[in-house]
């Protein structure tokens, strides 16, 4: 609507400017011939004062509205209102138009109004482009600039908790506003922790950035660097891991290989009862919770445990470390999954 509003008055603007350039002199007092018969410009200029100040008050009225609506668009994130809003500023413009006509009937300069029609028409085709512009993107679903999602990257870093935010991506659908982004936690947090640091921030976002309507946390953990002296024991065992098992042990066999070895070499010392695995990198760390008898002193405990540890690094390629943890008080009570 608005490219057809521009295109029409620079049209009619057009045709006055030719006309008053293509005919004789006695145009400039208001008389020109157009197409074989005389034409006037519409203005009834025999209440000059009254058409000045109807046409005031239609501009005053029309930018009144192009503001109220331009800020609610604003406050929606609204494509549609902001394009509602320039019909307005349009027709405020064509009012000017219609002023300078006036003015400039009454103080026979003719071709001020089809001069004023094509300056007009221009800022309104501008405003139809941008406007149009931005409603082809939101119908394509293109992303959002990075500028635009820096302030949500920086309100989602002060959660407590998150280590770090990449690959984030934002799109809009009419008013409303879709945010895709991968937080980084600390590997080693457990599932639930690291779904509530999640919630955390998608209350966060909504919180400081109501414009948002929906949030897609995706979770990954940070990448990390082993310390040396876990590296140095896994390249000792380099050797012997290689004569035993060239094969990488996937993480759904982890429970069986861990029991084989405790069982078959360590019997009667070690009962598992749990056992926690964290996969970072393709390598893989394991946590082994387990029970030993009471009457087992804390010297050979310890030295049973480093063997134990050893043994069950040799079993695959991809163990980087194993840590087995006596546990001495209550276990963790069984939970009924819902």
């Amino acid at each position: 609507m608005l490219l057809a509003t521009a295109s029409g008055i620079a049209w009619h603007a057009l045709e006055l400017l030719i006309g008053l350039l293509s005919t004789a002199p006695e145009a400039v007092n208001g008389h020109s011939l157009v197409h074989g018969h005389r034409h006037h410009h519409g203005i009834d200029m025999d209440h000059p004062i009254l058409a000045l100040n109807m046409t005031i008050i239609a501009i005053c009225i029309k930018e009144g509205l192009y503001w109220i609506t331009k800020r609610a668009g604003e406050r929606q994130g609204s494509g549609l209102m902001m394009a509602n809003a320039w019909h307005h500023r349009a027709d405020a413009i064509s009012s000017v138009v219609a002023l300078i006509g006036v003015g400039g009937s009454i103080l026979g300069v003719k071709f001020l109004d089809p001069l004023a029609g094509l300056v007009v028409s221009g800022m309104i085709l501008k405003a139809g482009l941008e406007t149009g512009y931005q409603s082809v993107l939101e119908l394509v679903d293109a992303a959002l600039p990075t500028e635009q999602l820096e302030p949500i990257n920086q309100t989602i870093l002060q959660v407590k908790g998150v280590k770090g935010c990449h690959r984030m991506r934002g799109r809009r659908a009419g008013s409303n506003l879709y945010l895709d982004a991968h937080i980084v936690v600390d590997p080693f947090s457990s599932v639930s922790t690291a779904h509530g640091i999640g919630e955390n921030v998608r209350h966060q976002i909504h919180k400081s950035h109501p414009e948002v309507t929906e949030v897609f946390i995706h979770i990954d953990p940070a990448y990390v660097e082993f310390s040396p002296d876990v590296m140095d024991q896994n390249e000792g065992l380099k050797t012997i891991t290689e004569q035993n098992s060239n094969m990488a042990v996937g993480e759904g066999n982890v429970q069986a290989i861990v029991s084989h070895i405790l069982s078959s070499k360590f019997p009667k010392k070690f009962k598992v009862e749990r056992i926690t695995q964290h996969t970072l990198q393709g390598k893989m760390v394991l946590e082994v919770e387990v029970t030993m008898p009471p009457e087992i002193m804390i010297r050979e405990a310890m030295d049973t445990a480093k063997e134990a540890e050893k043994e069950i690094m040799k079993a695959a390629s991809n163990i980087v470390h194993v840590n087995l943890q006596l546990r001495l008080g209550r276990p963790i009570p069984q939970f009924r999954y819902i």
